[in-house]
């Protein structure tokens, strides 16, 4: 099977993706706007404007597709690719899978009504939409309902389950200082200011560290504030890791934070749980399917008292962590294996192009 992907080159994800489909033996092009190390062909900016050059690329798109003749076209993100690929009309001629990743029908719409219009019409365009959740293949739904959905989560690495075994070996004791790991890039919509100020009496006191990605576009100022109010070395930050060092470097953690005030189902959290660490997460109905008060402790991202109260519970060590930590790895391990799933993603698609497209 040919496959002309259109996805950010940047994303992590989007490189995990494309190595998987080669290795199940799918020739696979990946062309984008974005420069990546895996990128085959970059297609060409002509404005300063995102969203314009989302339009315009188009007849790249409908060129590549004529030229290379591939099986499938299948554009990540919905108000990106998928818009790029709907409006160039190469769905008159080949099968489009357009892959949803989260904030593309979760936020997008809500900007504008323009806004809402390019992501109803590439969800119209596609023949089949693959969602990571339940809960974001609702959301797609309620803005398109003639829309064919598959549910099927990234995942994780087996890999992972070495982490977990290693760190299985020494007790959990929240009495230590606790090591905290955020890994949402330094953004409005990922509340991680919300964090620091809500934690900064712990942070202070050298109770807890924190290390949160040094990226996104709220980085600089971020970073500025950090410097001002907290001691070095409490809160570090980290840079761009491939898969291999990732995984690696999450053994050195304790506890996974997100107070994300919009998600779909979060691969970073389904890592953190594999890998042993304790969640400790925003109460938003895209982390629904993967814990609960059972699992993890929740907090309500906008209240500051709501988490310090949870990363309390856990530095008192009065709950059944080893118990809970086993469940979330078996729970993962069982049903978000990254390799198992995307093979489930490759029967899809051929099963759909085998019944006609």
């Amino acid at each position: 099977m040919k496959i002309l992907l259109l996805a950010d080159g940047r994303s992590a994800h989007t490189m995990r993706y494309q190595s998987e489909l080669i290795k199940f033996g799918l020739d696979v092009v990946l062309a984008s706007l974005e420069r990546g190390p895996t990128v085959d062909i970059r297609l060409k900016k002509k404005s300063i404007s995102n969203s314009l050059n989302y339009f315009f690329v188009n007849h790249e798109i409908k060129s590549l597709v004529r030229k290379w003749n591939p099986d499938v076209v299948n554009p990540h993100f919905a108000s990106g690719y998928g818009f790029s690929t709907a409006v160039s009309r190469v769905w008159k001629r080949k099968p489009v899978v357009l892959h949803c990743l989260g904030s593309d029908i979760l936020i997008s719409p809500k900007k504008s009504v323009a806004h809402r219009k390019k992501v109803i019409y590439a969800l119209s365009k596609a023949d089949c939409i693959f969602a990571d959740s339940n809960y974001l293949a609702e959301e797609i739904g309620k803005l398109y309902s003639s829309a064919r959905i598959t549910v099927v989560p990234w995942g994780v690495e087996a890999e992972i389950a070495v982490l977990y075994s290693q760190r299985a070996e020494r007790k959990w004791d929240g009495r230590r200082k606790l090591k905290i790991f955020v890994p949402r890039p330094l953004s409005p919509i990922y509340n991680n200011r919300f964090i620091i100020d809500s934690l900064k009496d712990l942070i202070n006191d050298g109770a807890i560290s924190l290390t949160f990605p040094d990226r996104g576009e709220d980085r600089y100022n971020f970073k500025k504030l950090v410097t001002a109010n907290f001691p070095e070395g409490r809160i570090r930050f980290y840079e761009f890791q491939d898969r291999k060092s990732y995984i690696e470097f999450l053994k050195d953690f304790d506890v996974y934070l997100s107070a994300s005030l919009s998600d779909s189902s979060p691969a970073s959290l389904i890592e953190a749980m594999a890998a042993g660490l304790f969640p400790v997460v925003a109460d938003i109905p895209g982390v629904r399917e993967w814990v609960d008060d059972s699992n993890s402790l929740l907090f309500d991202p906008r209240q500051g008292e709501s988490l310090l109260e949870a990363i309390n519970r856990l530095r008192q060590g009065r709950m059944d962590f080893d118990r809970i930590l086993q469940g979330n790895h078996e729970r993962v391990m069982k049903s978000a294996l990254f390799s198992r799933n995307i093979e489930k993603t490759i029967k899809s698609m051929s099963s759909f192009l085998s019944n006609g497209g």
